[in-house]
C-alpha cells in the first residue's frame, strides 16, 4: 500500500474515533446516561482505555448518530422540543457530587423518543435501553418513554412509563461508577448478555464476563 493511501486512511480512522470518544474524555464525576445503563465495569474499562475503543464499535456509533441526524434534520416543525447541547442532574453521596449527563433524540409532548438502529429489532427491550430511556425521563421531566427501532423491515417501537425505583437504582450505579474511576478501581461486574460482545470480557480484566461468554458459546456449540 502506497504510503499516501496509509496517511488518508489514517486520517479517516482518527477523524471517527474522535468523533465518537468524548465520552470517554469526561472527568470522573460526569458521568453518561448510556454509561450507566449498562455494565458499569464495561464503561469503567472503556474510560480507561480510550486507545483500545474498537473501530467496528465506533463505527455502530457513528453510523447511529449520522441516521439520527438524518431523521431529526426532515422532522416536520413543531413535532419535536430537542433543543441543542446535553440536559444533567446532580446525585451525590457522602464522596461528593456527580453529574449525570445525557441528551434525548426527541422531546415530544410528555414523551422521551430514543431512536435506535439495527438490522432487526428486537423481541424485548433490552434492559440496557430501558435504562436509558428512564434516565432520559428523568433529565427531561417527562412520564413517558419511546424507544423506536430503525430497520431494514420498517419501524418497531417500545413504550415504556416512568419507573421511579428503576430510575433510583440508576442514579445509584452512576455514583459507583464515578468512585470507580476516582479510586481507578474497577466496579462490581453486571453480568448478563453483554458480555459475549463485551472488549473487556477477558480473564485477566473481568473474569467473571469472560466465563459467562465461553459458557455461552459452549452452549451453542
Amino acid at each position: 500500500m502506497a504510503e499516501e493511501v496509509k496517511r488518508i486512511l489514517a486520517a479517516i480512522e482518527k477523524a471517527i474515533m474522535l468523533e465518537v470518544s468524548e465520552l470517554t474524555r469526561a472527568p470522573p464525576n460526569t458521568i453518561w446516561v448510556t454509561e450507566v445503563s449498562r455494565c458499569i465495569r464495561q464503561s469503567f474499562y472503556s474510560r480507561i482505555y480510550l486507545k483500545s475503543l474498537d473501530f467496528g464499535a465506533a463505527y455502530t456509533i457513528l453510523r447511529g448518530r449520522l441516521l439520527h441526524e438524518v431523521v431529526l434534520r426532515n422532522m416536520p416543525l413543531g413535532v419535536t422540543e430537542t433543543e441543542e447541547g446535553t440536559r444533567s442532574i446532580v446525585v451525590e453521596d457522602e464522596a461528593g457530587k456527580v453529574e449525570v449527563r445525557g441528551r434525548a433524540d426527541m422531546v415530544v409532548g410528555d414523551y422521551i423518543v430514543d431512536l435506535k438502529t439495527s438490522e432487526r429489532a428486537p423481541d424485548k427491550l433490552p434492559e440496557e435501553y430501558r435504562g436509558q430511556v428512564q434516565l432520559y425521563m428523568e433529565l427531561y421531566g417527562r412520564s413517558k418513554g419511546l424507544v423506536v427501532y430503525i430497520t431494514r423491515e420498517g419501524l418497531k417501537y417500545f413504550q415504556e412509563n416512568r419507573d421511579e425505583g428503576r430510575i433510583a437504582k440508576l442514579k445509584e450505579k452512576a455514583l459507583k461508577l464515578s468512585r470507580a474511576l476516582r479510586e481507578n478501581k474497577p466496579p462490581e461486574p453486571e453480568v448478563g448478555f453483554w458480555c459475549r460482545w463485551c472488549s473487556w470480557s477477558t480473564q485477566e480484566l473481568c473474569p467473571e464476563g469472560y466465563n459467562y461468554k465461553i459458557g455461552k458459546s459452549s452452549e451453542r456449540g
